[in-house]
């Protein structure tokens, strides 16, 4: 039995600063197949009426990441230097015992380069993230275009209810030493 196929567009709004995300099934993605890095779409496709969103990058199931450079829509193993996507410049590595068993950060030499594979720049079925940026906003909030804000005010109340547990130390009166100094005798009996 074959999964369900669903792609999930996170679009960042840097007017609130706040990322939104919105998942679709094969229909609602087919429009954005064909696509590439760095083009426009309207934001009518996914829910958001009157905005335009840019497409800043995305992934595929395995988490490779697309990258600008590279034409299609395939895997490619490119040679990646320091400081590009998909190359990570630290990495951790295993200390002989005799100097302790703890991981240490090893880092990387000047220069050096590494073949990563990278999905190409164009939308396709097998890209299961896609990152936007708002390019122009419309007339109402995301929020409230996704069905974001209903759900916000459900739940709010919940969260204004605090509740108070009683332990059961609370209970029981704790008499401190003083207090039993001053009884007398005959309260004892």
């Amino acid at each position: 039995m074959a999964k369900e196929y669903k792609m999930v567009i996170a679009v960042g709004n840097p007017s609130s600063k706040k990322t939104y995300k919105v998942e679709l099934d094969l229909d609602g993605a087919q429009p954005l197949f064909g696509k590439k890095i760095g083009q426009e779409f309207n934001g009518e496709l996914i829910g958001l009426d009157g905005y335009k969103l840019k497409i800043t990058g995305g992934s595929d199931l395995s988490g490779f990441p697309m990258q600008k450079g590279i034409e299609g829509s395939g895997k490619k193993r490119v040679l990646l230097s320091v400081s590009s996507l998909g190359f990570r410049s630290r990495r951790y590595h295993s200390v002989p015992k005799g100097e302790g068993a703890k991981k240490k950060l090893k880092e990387t030499r000047k220069g050096e380069r590494r073949r990563k594979s990278i999905r190409g720049n164009t939308i396709s079925d097998s890209i299961r993230q896609i990152n936007c940026i708002v390019t122009k906003a419309g007339k109402a909030t995301p929020e409230k275009l996704l069905g974001l804000e209903a759900k916000l005010e459900v739940e709010a109340p919940k969260e204004e209810k605090p509740v108070e547990s009683k332990s059961p130390k609370e209970e029981k009166p704790v008499e401190s030493k003083a207090e039993s100094k001053d009884e007398t005798p005959e309260e004892k009996k």
